[in-house]
Order: C-alpha cells, then structure tokens, then sequence
C-alpha cells in the first residue's frame, strides 16, 4: 500500500492557508462552511443535524443548504437526507468501537478520528496526518465572527485525547508551531493564595 497523508484543516487564521492545498501527496480534509477553501476539499464533514442548520440561529452562509448538495467533494453528515442525496453517513459506530471511546467535543474530531480508525486493515491506515488551522483557544465567541468560526478552548483536551491515541498507534502526526495543541499553557496556575506562571514546563519557573 502506498503511503497516505490527510491534511485536517480548520478554521484558524494561524496555520489555515498553510495547509498543503496544491500538494497532491496530500488528501485534504475540511469543513463545507469554509469560505476560502472548500472547493479544493477531498471530503468534507457537516456533523451537524440538518433540522438545526436550517435554523436562522445556525448562522450559516447564505445558500448553504445548496451548497452541500452541489459538492463534488465527499460529504458527511450524521445520515443520510433525502434533501441532500449526495450526504454519506458517517460511520459513528465504527469509529467508536475502534477507539473504545464515544467522545467528540467538535466537527474537527469527527475527521481526525475517521483518519485513524477508517481502513479496516493497518497496512492501509493513514501513515501520516497534519493538522491545520485548529487553535481551540477561543474561550468566548470572537468579536466580529460568527459564532461558529470560533474553536473554544474546551473542545481542545478532545483533540489531543485523539492526537495521543493516534501517535500511539504509529501513526505521525503533524502539526504546526504555531497551533497551541499539545503545548502547555501555564498562566495563571493556582499554588495555595499564589498564582505563578510558568512559561514552558508546569513547575519551572525558568525556560
């Protein structure tokens, strides 16, 4: 089997346009509600159910019902819709019993946990995974956004629950410097009525 890297991109400003768009060794995937990106998407994943984006409050682009019907690109969702024929189930129960664990704390989780747990046999699974665009440090939806372009900070500990589990089974994963994921954040930290920061290491006061 020939070696096979996924690019995961979200929505970070930081490290979304650096992922590998034009690189063909690359299987890119991503989310249809991104506005630069998604055409050049491999599959797509719409985890949300279809009776709450038609909502006003979902804030979703103008038109984007349509436009998931119109992808050319591979698209998941919770199940298949009559209103959206070309929708894939995403195969929840799979992925479950291959991780052990029913946890998902944001869309992006749903595609990394695909990526390791989707082929049937190792020789076929992803060799490599990078990880683009997914900060998760949001702690309150941005000013200016819409809600849903923001990556909270809870959905973080998910992420690398599951960037762990991939690393554990071999599989390299990538990502960027910049992405705040499995980095230590020390500010602030709590020792009896002091508040010490910790710049790098929990503890260290120095580098």
């Amino acid at each position: 089997m020939g070696y096979k890297q996924i690019a995961i991109v979200g929505l970070s400003p930081s490290t979304h346009d650096d992922a590998p768009y034009d690189d063909p060794e690359w299987e890119l995937w991503g989310l249809p509600w991104d506005e630069g990106k998604y055409p050049y998407f491999d599959r797509l994943f719409e985890m949300h159910p279809l009776e709450l984006l038609r909502k006003p409050e979902a804030r979703r682009p103008p038109g984007y019902e349509a436009r998931l019907r119109g992808l050319d690109s591979t698209l998941y969702m919770q199940r298949e819709y009559e209103d959206i024929p070309n929708a894939t189930a995403y195969p929840i129960d799979k992925v479950c019993n291959f991780l052990g664990v029913d946890y998902f704390n944001s869309s992006i989780a749903y595609l990394l946990a695909l990526a390791i747990a989707e082929p049937s046999n190792w020789l076929e699974r992803s060799n490599k995974i990078g990880i683009w665009g997914v900060d998760m440090a949001d702690l309150e939806p941005q000013p200016g956004d819409l809600s849903y372009v923001s990556e909270f900070a809870y959905q973080r500990p998910n992420m690398e629950y599951l960037i762990g589990y991939a690393r554990g089974k071999g599989i390299e994963v990538y990502i960027p410097q910049e992405s705040p994921l499995t980095k230590f954040h020390g500010e602030g930290i709590p020792l009896g009525e002091m508040y010490p920061s910790y710049p790098t290491r929990y503890g260290y006061l120095g580098k």
